[in-house]
């Protein structure tokens, strides 16, 4: 059996490193894969069957609104997605909210709340901020 797998796709390098940065640290137990667009995350969540979230942009190469997040959510409905997005519109939260998501991270996030939120996610809750109350 392979180790538990975290995918994260975002199509900004620089942000990606940093994310895995913090989830190497926070998360040691886990395996990391990056998805650059739309398409090379469909390929890992097809290649790699031990994923057990996967951390997803939004506005990708390939993905149009929450298009993304619905295929993920659609044709992999036992792995949560936790949105990372730097709009932060209570409405996009809410959609993000209402599309499947168990949870939204603002790209403005400290990484102490990113990693909390990760943790929360990865036990089965959720985590949304608190302005998508709004």
């Amino acid at each position: 059996m392979s180790e538990p797998t975290l995918l994260v796709a975002d199509d900004h390098p620089l942000f990606r490193a940093a994310l895995l940065q913090l989830l190497h640290a926070r998360f040691p137990q886990f395996q990391t894969l990056e998805a650059a667009s739309a398409q090379t995350l469909g390929a890992a969540l097809q290649e790699h069957p031990d994923i057990e979230l996967v951390l997803l942009d939004l506005a990708m190469p390939g993905a149009r609104g929450f298009s993304s997040l619905l295929h993920v959510r659609g044709e992999y409905p036992e792995i949560p997605v936790v949105v990372i997005s730097s709009n932060e519109h209570p409405r996009v939260i809410r959609r993000a909210q209402q599309f499947g998501a168990a949870g939204f991270i603002p790209k403005s996030a400290a990484a102490s709340d990113m990693a909390t939120a990760i943790e929360l996610v990865l036990d089965g809750d959720s985590w949304f901020p608190a302005m998508a109350a709004e």
